[in-house]
């Protein structure tokens, strides 16, 4: 009986304690919900715009002939406040060469003063009915900055007819102007119409042509091309002053929409959903840009579909391993002065656990954090500024498609954009790699407990020096000579697939230069390559020939590598390695059979192998396109026939001491044996 109710006891016990488990995993799992939603991240909306070969007669009448407008992405929006909100209705098409827009809405309210427009460069004074198109220019979400990032507009008034092309610098209060620069096409016409309808509502409608790329060479228009996004707002002012400034125009802008021209180009490897790439975006001030003029780069990749999160360092956001886990990218931009030890542990972790990090770094003397991150990885950026001897160039460097090295993402075809790359203007610092006896450690190495391949991705020949003493002259006593190049950005591609690319300017692709076409280019191919969108390698036909072998005995293996589409890949490096108890014991390339496709190789294992089995695996790696590891395959190992024993030292000193020890044991317990009272 006690038995059995023992039993019963040790039933309720183990159930209990089931309960008890179970409730802290609840508790777990809640906290980490909850952690989620105080941090959330979205799924942005971009609409894509289908290329319409046929364009709309603009004559302000959405109906003018059948299927006007057919073709068209419709997009809502609205302007005013409250019960006087006004729904607008946004037509929106292209073709190879202009972007074509149909607006339209119903007001109470349309002020048709047949007067002239006054003479001058802005539209600051009178009262009237007036529209702007604001396009913006570098993603920052704002409307005008700056003159150098100033916003691309299309103004279109009832009074005139035409549009007229403007653009707005945020700088004053009559800051918004025409833009009288004769160096571009003319890249707007426009025309409006009204009537009223039963109600004596007036219905308004117009429609707008303007060019995709004006060639403007003073930068205030867009340039927008196949395949890239574009985003607009509008400002509308009935029976108001049309004075440009923040106060007046709270209740008169409307929400910012996206658009995506069509892609027409043929790319490899694609995303079919863009909103399931996750990209982490952690910002901090650097020394010549805030944080908020930093950020526009993840306004940009939202604008392509991803999923992003923008942290500032501002927030006190903490950079976690669970925080980049799930992320596909995480860039870091700006000097991060205050990065602990544990976020840089963390970064590493996530990196060489295959996780991608971008880093654009701060050319200051308080960037060590940063360092002490790309030191683990085999290089650190200069704490100084970059300069040329020819005092001509002095500290603003032009590099172009010359100075990148020949990589894949550079030269072919792109998922993001197919546009080249000419010229960037460069301001910042340069790499410098860590030197083993005065020797450079590039090119294959071992970091992060596996193998990799670090390499300068821009070089720039000519004489350079770094800015130690901060005047803008060389001196050579005190200046560091970097002689006939400057690295100006390194990557490490890791044998887990990790991908590691790192600037030493975080200003390259602020809020002004993005607005520089070559700099928005090599951004997106940079960030297409970092979340393997193209030129995957993968592999077949992995075989390996004999899995048990006798000691001493040759493994035998061979593969097929291919590119995307099945393509052969040049210069592709497939290595075997053999491993014993996780530790590299012996690796051999393989040899290239003549088709850059399939690939045999011998090894012959270590002499002594002293497990029963040794893992083999297959390397593959091509700069550009990235490593890709093959599943490792055991092969078992059967002891050599008809040899005599071996005799081990080590095993043989151990054994004969664990004797002595177990005599001196029995000794010691016979001598010291505790006698019985009776």
């Amino acid at each position: 009986m006690r038995t059995h109710n023992l039993r019963k006891l040790m039933v309720v016990s183990i159930y209990i304690l089931g309960l008890v488990t179970a409730s802290f995993v609840g508790i777990s799992f809640t906290t980490a919900t909850i952690e989620e939603k105080r941090n959330p991240t979205y799924s942005p909306l971009v609409d894509i715009l289908l290329l319409n070969n046929t364009p709309p007669v603009i004559d302000g009448d959405l109906e003018s002939y059948s299927g006007e407008w057919e073709n068209a992405t419709i997009q809502s929006n609205g302007f005013g406040v409250g019960p006087n909100r006004i729904s607008l209705t946004i037509r929106v098409q292209s073709n190879a060469t202009h972007l074509f827009m149909g607006i339209s809405y119903v007001s109470s309210i349309f002020v048709p003063i047949n007067t002239t427009i006054p003479v001058g460069d802005s539209y600051n004074n009178e009262s009237h009915t007036w529209y702007a198109i604001v396009f913006d220019n570098n993603f920052d979400e704002r409307i005008g900055y700056s003159e150098d990032a100033a916003d691309d507009v299309v103004l279109v008034n009832y009074r005139q007819e035409g549009a007229q092309d403007a653009y707005v610098n945020g700088t004053t209060t009559n800051s918004l102007v025409l833009d009288l620069n004769m160096t571009g096409q003319e890249n707007a016409v426009s025309a409006l119409s009204t009537e009223l309808d039963d109600f004596n509502n007036h219905v308004v409608s117009y429609e707008v042509a303007k060019e995709l790329d004006s060639q403007d060479i003073n930068g205030k228009d867009i340039s927008v091309k196949e395949g890239e996004p574009l985003r607009y707002m509008f400002i509308v002012h009935q029976n108001n002053t049309a004075l440009y400034n923040y106060t007046i125009l709270d209740n008169k802008i409307t929400a910012w929409n996206t658009i995506k021209l069509e892609t027409v180009h043929d790319y490899f490897s694609y995303v079919d959903d863009p909103s399931e790439i996750n990209i982490l975006v952690y910002v901090s001030d650097s020394s010549n840009t805030i944080e908020r003029n930093l950020t526009n780069i993840a306004t940009l990749i939202r604008a392509y579909g991803f999923n992003d999160s923008v942290r500032k360092a501002s927030e006190g956001f903490e950079i976690t391993y669970d925080r980049m886990k799930d992320m596909d990218l995480v860039i870091l931009i700006g000097s991060h002065v205050d990065l602990t030890d544990d976020e840089i542990d963390d970064m590493r972790h996530y990196l060489a656990s295959g996780g991608s990090l971008y880093v654009l770094g701060d050319t200051t003397d308080n960037n060590s954090k940063i360092n002490d991150l790309l030191s683990n990885f085999g290089f650190q950026t200069y704490n100084d500024t970059l300069y040329s001897k020819d005092i001509g160039i002095n500290s603003t460097i032009e590099f172009d498609m010359n100075d990148i090295l020949n990589l894949p993402y550079f030269t072919e075809t792109n998922i993001l954009t197919n546009q080249s790359i000419n010229t960037i203007e460069y301001q910042g610092s340069a790499i410098v790699f860590d030197d083993d006896n005065g020797t450079l450690i590039l090119g294959e190495g071992y970091y992060q407990f596996q193998e990799g391949d670090l390499y300068a991705s821009i070089n720039k020949s000519g004489e350079f020096y770094i800015d130690q003493v901060k005047d803008g002259v060389f001196n050579s006593s005190e200046d560091i000579s970097l002689d006939s190049f400057a690295s100006i950005q390194a990557a490490l591609e890791l044998q887990r697939g990790g991908k590691l690319l790192a600037f030493a300017s975080a200003d390259i692709f602020n809020s002004t230069n993005i607005l520089k076409a070559d700099n928005k280019y090599l951004f997106l191919r940079q960030i297409q390559w970092l979340l393997n969108l193209q030129h995957q390698i993968s592999y077949d036909n992995f075989v390996v020939e004999d899995l048990t072998i006798f000691e001493g005995s040759n493994i035998t293996a061979s593969i097929s590598v291919r590119g995307d589409e099945n393509s052969a890949i040049a210069d592709v490096q497939v290595w075997i390695v053999v491993q014993e108890l996780k530790t590299d014991v012996n690796k051999e390339l393989l040899i290239n059979t003549g088709d850059d496709i399939n690939f045999d190789g011998v090894i012959v294992p270590a002499s002594h192998i002293k497990t029963q089995f040794v893992d083999v695996s297959i390397r593959i790696h091509k700069r550009g396109f990235g490593y890709n590891e093959t599943n490792l395959v055991e092969v078992f190992m059967e002891p050599v026939l008809n040899t005599g024993i071996t005799i081990d030292i080590i095993a043989l000193i151990i054994f004969i001491s664990a004797i002595g020890l177990a005599v001196i044991g029995g000794l010691a317990t016979k001598r010291f044996k505790v006698v019985k009272e009776e």
